[in-house]
């Protein structure tokens, strides 16, 4: 079961919510028990290590590079 962050519309309160299946149950904010909240965008961060990350470097190579290399 997925948990999914809210913030109200009524008072702002940001929370955190356990929703069972796809998370279509009704939601009240535990502050001020609105119904009018709004689910937000999930947090998660992008870590890059090491080098290799230019669009050159995983480019396909065409057949005619590939030929004259001798791969083939």
């Amino acid at each position: 079961m997925p948990i999914y962050r809210y913030r109200c519309s009524r008072c702002g309160a940001e929370f955190r919510e356990l929703q069972p299946g796809k998370g279509e149950g009704l939601v009240r904010c535990p502050g001020c028990g609105a119904s009018e909240v709004a689910r937000l965008l999930p947090r998660f961060g992008v870590v890059y290590k090491g080098s290799g990350f230019y669009t050159t470097e995983y480019r396909r190579r065409s057949s005619a590079d590939g030929e004259a290399k001798g791969e083939a």
